[in-house]
């Protein structure tokens, strides 16, 4: 279970970047952001232990804590990753049905590109 958790590890990281390009394709072929949202959720709790964790460490532990630094940034990148997935399958779905969406999702996105 210690392996699963720590998401600074190589092998790990390679799994989840997989693991994410899997779901984002999923949620795109049957237009639902919820294996998104589900991911997201996930990696929030991932984030709240990795910070419990870090608070946890003693400052002798300079080894430990550098880990659950890489843990937390990895945390949230596959955050960000996820996020704006979620924001572009939303944006197709609103535009295949043509609902109103909340809002231009990625202009913002864009424009800042």
């Amino acid at each position: 279970m210690q392996l699963l958790l720590n998401t600074s590890s190589p092998v790990v990281i390679i799994v989840l970047t997989l693991l994410v390009a899997l779901i984002i394709v999923l949620s795109r072929k049957i237009e639902k952001g919820i294996f998104l949202i589900l991911f997201m959720i996930i990696i929030l709790a991932l984030l709240v232990y990795h910070s419990v964790y870090l608070d946890s460490l003693v400052p002798e532990q300079d080894i430990l804590i550098s880990q659950a630094y890489h843990c937390i940034a990895v945390d949230l990148v596959l955050l960000l990753i996820s996020f704006i997935s979620f924001l572009w399958i939303d944006n197709i779905v609103a535009k295949d049905r043509k609902i109103k969406s909340y809002g231009d999702s990625l202009s913002w996105f864009w424009e800042k590109l």
